[in-house]
């Protein structure tokens, strides 16, 4: 039995073994090398027989090796970080084959091409601040706006939208508040157009969008460049067979926090078991008020453009319908883009047209943020509707007589009629003419016209004593128009190493702002027709339709400006721009300004002593000085201006309104300047699989505006406009790349960047002798009890946004008493608390530092995207939170849940740090799951993606308010002030194809 047991096993393991060795002798090895564009091997390339799981790594010379691959066709793809992806068909026969690869260096970041004012340049020769942000980069989801893509992916530019208000904008800052007075928006540049409104372009018409960051490079804007300036490229046609492009997005959005209020059941509960009863006069029901006034929104955005042409002639059009139906009932925004353009060469290439043609018509409806407070001061045991007859006049709508500020949500939600619209018309057209080799004479033409057209209206019935019995109607109509005219040449000489370049332009900019007229009427016998016939309102004698605002405004920038820059082989690299504006805003003495810069680069990756080395691919250090302004005001701020005055003179028997000065005369009145240094590293290492950029700036505002209090007389007026106040902004930004992966089937990439400003006013007194003030208190507060109450400071030597407030100590639970401490430390009760006398600094709501991460995963055809971003070291003074502790008046108002759980009974009647909370935070901003076909099989689609995308969905925060980020802006941020837009949480379904 052992003997056969043997034999068989012998002869077993010998037909296996013959087997294998025919298996074996069917297949292929592949062996080579990966080489560079030197013919250097390169270490740690992927490998990889397409369609299937055969893969390798090269080794230190870029040596590798394949085995076990059937013999015939295939098809090997090499991918390597920092270098083009390669591929060849090889038909491998049984045995040994050889097969070797030279990859290219990608394009990278550095030969990106990115605008700059009047031109383009490539990355690696720009010598200034300049943040660019590709389509693929954008944040995913409902955008209604093309700021909102840009939100926490550039280090230093704050886009807060505070709320989900489809009908709000945004408020954007970039490097720190730097005015008083005038706009914090950046200058906007779309297509080569400066000024040009943002609301023209679709998000899914944008190509780019390029910020400039530093004085260096905004100076050659000017005037109109301190804020920042952000560059908008859009599609263009391009030679070849028309193409196609579909797309679209479906969302549902929700409410993502609420008001963290008492029902009707633990109200009713509240009362009893402190000895209250309610004091409105119909109780017992159940009403979720702010479940009334919201529901579940719907948006969607379809975009459809076509582009194509031949070489000499290219043409691009799209149209983009937008819906967005807010989380709030009787509100959304509804918006058309249309866009047309065309480029045509003539003369062998020397000259180069192009006509653009762009149309937006958006249509909103808005609501009374009044509702948001009502929603969380309602209570909940009061109805809706009542059927007494005395509510009658209120159109049946519950309301309760006699109190301030207390209105039923859904009645004011429901009697006020308020829609929008507004159409926005712009056509431009460019020449570029080649003069000679090197010499281009650029000319463009703009002309763009607004329409706005505002139409108000509150019901017969509506609880306001504006309204109620008669009602009340306003309509605007209004013109704007903006013309520009620019010409300018730019020349180029390149000669061994050495490149020169020069520009030299003249602008001429008129605009016509607020030409029409605003009309009121009351007296109403019908709400039938609204606003829609203002002559149907009976007035009352003495009532006055018109007012003498809006007030047409006109003026004109005229402007001259070059620049000129030198690049010795890529190595070492200068610039330098003077711009000088002449506005018809500013006084008689002051209507020119010049705005200079300078800017140098070095990058050390070129020089000799780097070439033994691996790490670094790029390393470019590069410092700039400039000087831009700022002219947002209104024109004629700088003459006398006269207006009617609460008198009256007799004058042939009629009684006539006096008139009289207005505005005081400032002939000096000149631009607010900013100068800012900025000094800057850019690295890229291993070819491009890290890189990033570290930056340090120094940004003083000079001569800003303020509106001071004179003495009247000697002045004719109160109030006098000048200059004189400073603001400083001191701050580092900080950018990190990594292409952490990356072969055919999986690649992960991730950008991290982070910014840190300190802001700090510098001084309010004015240009004018004896003309100025120590401070200004600002951020009114306006609850009931509050008359006065402010709630922030601007105070030379603090950041903007500074709380000052009593400072709260705590809650005496025998006296039943909050304690508070004065500046000298004496604690007092809050009726002791002399406002502002015995205020103190006690937080900040600027942020010490934001932050954003972006992440980017591809598997075969599935890609991952999630964004986060946050902010760090803001507060806010939760002014929603003191209303609701109302504990006492909780028969007569409703309350928070955090202030039952609080069990403070004393009402609080003066701002304090009690209601300032550390607003920092971490939000999931966007995540989307996408899907690209294979489409070579079907002859109806180029490409077609589908994706998924989740916006907000969820914040990591300790502020106990509904969201923590809050308005930013003006002089009083950071306040929750009772009539905040819930934020929504969005899901979204869309598609992308290409036909």
């Amino acid at each position: 039995m052992m003997n056969k047991f043997t034999l068989r096993s012998v002869m077993a393991m010998s037909f296996l073994m013959l087997l294998s060795t025919l298996g074996f002798a069917q297949t292929a090895r592949l062996q080579g090398r990966v080489l560079d564009s030197e013919g250097v091997g390169v270490p740690g390339a992927t490998i990889q027989i397409l369609g299937q799981q055969i893969s390798t790594s090269s080794g230190a010379n870029g040596e590798y090796s394949l085995g076990n691959i059937s013999a015939g066709s295939h098809r090997v793809v090499v991918n390597m970080m920092g270098y083009e992806t390669a591929e060849q068909n090889v038909a491998l026969t049984v045995g040994d084959n050889t097969l070797n690869f030279t990859l290219e260096t990608t394009s990278s970041s550095l030969d990106e091409v990115v605008v700059i004012g009047y031109g383009t340049a490539r990355k690696k020769q720009i010598t200034g601040s300049v943040s660019s942000v590709a389509p693929e980069e954008f944040n995913k989801g409902v955008v209604i706006s093309p700021d909102q893509l840009l939100a926490g992916k550039v280090a230093g530019l704050t886009v807060n939208r505070s709320g989900g208000d489809p009908t709000s904008g945004s408020n954007i800052q970039l490097r720190g508040p730097s005015s008083l007075t005038a706009s914090s928006s950046p200058l906007y540049v779309i297509d080569g157009i400066v000024g040009a409104s943002i609301e023209l372009v679709a998000p899914d018409d944008i190509v780019s969008m390029d910020v400039m960051k530093d004085a260096s490079s905004t100076a050659i804007y000017g005037s109109r460049a301190a804020n920042g300036v952000i560059f908008v490229t859009t599609k263009r046609g391009k030679a070849g067979a028309p193409v196609l492009t579909y797309s679209g997005w479906a969302a549902s959005e929700s409410v993502a926090n609420r008001v963290n209020v008492l029902n009707a059941t633990e109200h009713s509960q509240f009362l009893q078991d402190h000895g209250l009863s309610v004091a409105a006069s119909e109780t017992g029901h159940d009403t979720d008020w702010q479940e009334e006034i919201t529901r579940s929104g719907f948006s969607h955005n379809h975009n459809l453009s076509l582009t194509g042409g031949s070489e000499g002639t290219r043409y691009n059009a799209s149209v983009n319908y937008f819906n967005n139906q807010g989380i709030v009932k009787r509100n959304g925004v509804e918006r058309i883009i249309a866009r047309a353009g065309v480029d045509q060469n003539a003369f062998d290439d020397r000259l180069k047209l192009a006509f653009n043609l762009s149309n937006s018509i958006n249509n909103s409806d808005h609501v009374d943020y009044n509702i948001f407070n009502g929603a969380a001061r309602y209570l909940p045991t009061s109805p809706i509707m009542s059927d007494d007859p005395s509510y009658e006049q209120y159109g049946g709508y519950f309301q309760v007589p006699g109190r301030t500020n207390y209105f039923n949500p859904v009645a004011i939600l429901n009697q006020r009629d308020e829609s929008r619209s507004n159409n926005v018309l712009m056509g431009n057209f460019k020449a570029d003419l080649t003069i000679i080799d090197g010499l281009i004479w650029s000319n463009v033409l703009s002309y763009q016209r607004t329409h706005y057209d505002k139409k108000y209206y509150m019901h017969r019935t509506d609880f306001d004593s504006k309204a109620l019995g008669r009602g009340y109607a306003d309509r605007t109509n209004l013109k704007h128009i903006d013309q520009i005219l620019e010409s300018y040449l730019n020349y180029s000489l390149t000669k061994d190493k050495h490149t020169f370049d020069a520009m030299a332009g003249y602008s001429y900019q008129r605009t016509k702002n607020d030409d029409g007229i605003w009309a009121s009427s009351v007296g109403f016998l019908s709400d039938d027709l609204g606003s829609n016939n203002l002559n149907l309102g009976m007035l009352p004698e003495g009532y006055n339709p018109f007012t003498d605002s809006p007030t047409l405004k006109e003026s004109v920038l005229i402007s001259f400006f070059g620049r000129v820059g030198y690049n010795f082989d890529d190595k070492y690299l200068v610039s330098a721009s003077l711009r000088q504006d002449g506005s018809s805003k500013f006084g008689i003495n002051n209507r020119w300004a010049t705005f200079p810069s300078v800017s140098a680069a070095w990058r050390l990756s070129s020089e000799s002593f780097m070439e033994d080395q691996n790490l670094f691919s790029d390393l470019k250090l590069r410092a700039g000085y400039g000087v831009s302004g700022n002219q947002n005001i209104d024109p004629y701020r700088s003459i006398v201006v006269f207006g009617p005055q609460s008198g009256q003179f007799l004058y042939n028997g009629t009684w006539m309104s006096a008139y009289g000065v207005n505005q005081n005369e400032n002939p000096d009145l000149k631009w607010e300047t900013t100068s800012m240094f900025n000094v800057g590293l850019d690295f890229e290492l291993l070819r491009g699989r890290f890189s990033g950029t570290v930056e340090y700036y120094d940004k003083r505002t000079r001569d800003l505006l303020y509106e001071y209090d004179v003495p009247s007389p000697p002045y004719q007026h109160n109030r006098l406009l000048a200059n004189g106040a400073s603001m400083n902004n001191k701050g580092v930004e900080v950018v990190l790349n990594a292409n952490v992966y990356s072969n055919a089937d999986f690649s992960y990439s991730t950008t991290v960047n982070f910014a840190r400003n300190v802001n700090e006013v510098g001084s309010l007194e004015s240009n004018i002798e004896n003309i100025g003030v120590s401070q200004r208190y600002e951020g009114s507060i306006g609850l009931e009890g509050w008359t006065g109450q402010t709630a922030s400071i601007v105070l030379p030597g603090q950041p903007i946004g500074t709380f000052y407030v009593a400072k709260y100590i705590g809650y005496d639970e025998n006296a039943g008493r909050t304690i508070y401490q004065k500046p000298s430390g004496e604690l007092v009760t809050q009726d002791q608390i002399s406002a502002p006398d015995d205020y103190q600094i006690m937080g900040h709501a600027l942020p010490k530092f934001t932050y954003g991460w972006n992440n980017n995963f591809r598997y075969k055809s599935w890609d991952l995207n999630f964004f986060l971003r946050g902010m760090y070291g803001n507060q806010i003074f939760n002014a929603t939170r003191a209303d609701l502790s109302r504990l006492q008046q909780a028969s007569v108002t409703n309350i928070s849940k955090d202030a039952v759980a609080e069990g403070i009974f004393e009402t609080p009647l003066i701002a304090s740090s009690r209601f300032i909370e550390d607003a920092s935070f971490l939000r999931l901003d966007n995540a989307t799951l996408g899907y690209r076909f294979n489409t070579s099989n079907t002859r109806y689609f180029k490409q077609a993606r589908l994706y998924v995308t989740g916006q907000n969905l969820f914040v990591l925060t300790n502020y106990s308010g509904v969201d923590p980020e809050v308005n930013l802006g003006g002089l009083d941020p950071g306040i929750d002030n009772r009539n905040y837009y819930p934020r929504t949480r969005s899901f979204v379904v869309g598609v992308n194809l290409t036909f």
